[in-house]
């Protein structure tokens, strides 16, 4: 009796392992964060929500895509692009029928860029990362072209767009997410998107023989993906009031990160989670700044962050029949 309870415990740390060790980490960076806050914690977890919003937003909509096991390496490159486009739109046509078709037109821009990522992958039978490659070096090269045009290094929108009270704002970021959550949990958990997805992450070939149109489903996953991204790029630039050339920069390793660091496999499949997104984001976030708070200098903070980053990797990501995921 006592060995089968102690297997019947094995196997339930080995199906686990993945949140086991999400969610301890989320724990010791917390107890970290309320450690370091002292007198400032109330200060500190509302600059917190408002620093976490446009990265669990972005990182809703990855899950998506990670769960098929692909990932977009031009997020950083898009929002940065966006955030200019909503504020050369928003300055151009003034009030807020400027802000909200700024924020119309890079939604449309963001799902033709899902529609081609996820389309052009499957037609040329390219791993989609190459794709992406495509679109960092095109966005790339645009958010330097518009900035030239303007004649500076960073621009501010005229129009306000945040409140000025910084609870009201706090609250304002925190339904963002949540709703966000809500919308993305009901389409991954509960709509074929979320079981197609989970599928062809789990064996693309049997999907497929299965009856799942991937061209189909891939290009709705990257559109649903694109969404997100321009909704995340204007809660970005609520809270900055400007971008320029560096917005963006490091967001699709960030992205990345905080999935992996919420549990979930780059290889995707069937245990892809939502919660990965808002678990692995809070870590994140937590984490650079309990290290900040300690006094630790950006350049190490980088480097910790990146350690941090490789031994989850190969920890939780090998297989039994190769070293790492495709």
């Amino acid at each position: 009796m006592e060995e089968k309870q102690k297997n019947g415990m094995g196997e339930w740390l080995s199906r686990h392992v993945y949140d086991i060790a999400a969610y301890g980490g989320l724990a010791l960076t917390l107890i970290l964060f309320f450690i370091f806050s002292r007198e400032n914690l109330f200060y500190n977890v509302t600059t917190t929500l408002q620093t976490v919003a446009p990265y669990a937003i972005i990182a809703l909509g990855a899950v998506f895509v990670y769960s098929m096991g692909c990932m977009d390496v031009s997020v950083g490159q898009q929002v940065g692009v966006y955030a200019i486009l909503i504020i050369l739109i928003s300055n151009r046509i003034g009030g807020t029928a400027g802000v909200v078709c700024g924020f119309l037109v890079v939604l449309a821009l963001a799902l033709v860029c899902g529609a081609f990522n996820g389309a052009v992958a499957v037609w040329l039978g390219l791993p989609s990362i190459v794709t992406s490659l495509f679109l960092m070096f095109f966005f790339g090269g645009a958010q330097l072209l518009l900035m030239e045009s303007t004649g500076n290094s960073t621009i501010s929108i005229e129009e306000v767009i945040k409140p000025s009270d910084r609870n009201l704002y706090t609250v304002m970021m925190v339904a963002m997410i949540v709703v966000t959550a809500v919308i993305v949990t009901y389409f991954f958990k509960y709509a074929k998107l979320g079981k197609y997805t989970k599928a062809i992450g789990a064996n693309e070939t049997a999907a497929a023989q299965s009856g799942v149109n991937l061209t189909k489903w891939k290009v709705i996953a990257y559109m649903a993906f694109g969404v997100t991204v321009a909704v995340g790029s204007f809660a970005l630039l609520t809270r900055t009031n400007s971008a320029g050339q560096g917005t963006g920069s490091g967001y699709a390793m960030d992205i990345m990160v905080c999935l992996i660091l919420g549990g979930m496999p780059l290889s995707g499949g069937m245990i892809s989670k939502v919660s990965s997104a808002l678990v692995g984001t809070f870590t994140y976030i937590l984490l650079t700044n309990d290290l900040t708070t300690m006094g630790v200098e950006t350049n190490v903070v980088n480097l910790i962050k990146a350690i941090v980053f490789i031994v989850i990797v190969l920890v939780t990501c090998r297989k039994r029949t190769g070293t790492l995921p495709r």
